[in-house]
């Protein structure tokens, strides 16, 4: 564990016992983004344990360099292994040379709730009161870096083996091109996978990167 996540540890079972069953809280390691989780409580929430790897989320923050600009999100909405809708927040964690080397994340089960919204939603909507609209960042948890992939992967691409296999140069490029604005090849073994599933080989998917940055 990076040294400077250290007196973090007792603050993640605090919280974890303060807050209730209802709410995890996970220390986040990030100088090894593949088994990134090194403290965490009521892990049931999400479904993770010691060793889970980052978020896709958390690869987005990363690539993008969002940390440098804040010192921390909240009120954000996250999805557990079990689909349950969570409200989470984010603290940014720095070295003294302000480099981010851990984050802690506090992701509360909101599923009574939503439940009790759903039925109010449907008493509204039976009134005919207009709908309010508002954008939401959705976070995936996942148990490993395959299902991380994986699940990055999906949100590009919806076709199925054979369609990938038809498809033309230009649209496996935009393939790749999202997925590396997801931070997807941050993971390690991401670009042997992402190959494999794309029926390219890996010189040519690190050949659509170098377009991606040129670009």
């Amino acid at each position: 564990m990076n040294e400077y996540l250290k007196p973090f540890v007792p603050m993640v079972k605090f919280l974890g016992a303060y807050l209730g069953d209802g709410t995890e809280v996970v220390l986040h390691d990030l100088t090894d983004w593949n088994y990134s989780v090194v403290a965490i409580e009521n892990g049931h929430v999400s479904g993770r344990d010691i060793g889970s790897p980052v978020t896709d989320l958390a690869l987005k923050i990363i690539n993008e360099g969002r940390y440098k600009h804040e010192p921390y999100m909240t009120g954000y909405i996250s999805r557990g292994i079990n689909g349950h809708v969570l409200k989470s927040a984010t603290f940014f964690i720095r070295n003294p040379k302000d480099e981010l080397v851990g984050m802690m994340c506090i992701n509360s089960d909101c599923q009574d709730m939503v439940r009790v919204r759903d039925m109010m939603d449907a008493l509204i909507k039976s009134m005919n009161i207009p709908e309010a609209t508002g954008e939401e960042v959705i976070e995936n948890f996942t148990g490993n870096v395959a299902d991380l992939i994986e699940a990055n992967f999906r949100k590009v691409c919806s076709a199925d083996d054979e369609k990938i296999r038809a498809m033309k140069h230009k649209e496996k490029m935009e393939i790749v091109t999202r997925l590396d604005a997801m931070g997807t090849f941050l993971m390690k073994g991401a670009v042997g996978e992402i190959a494999e599933r794309l029926h390219i080989s890996v010189p040519t998917l690190y050949r659509y990167l170098n377009r991606c940055k040129n670009t």
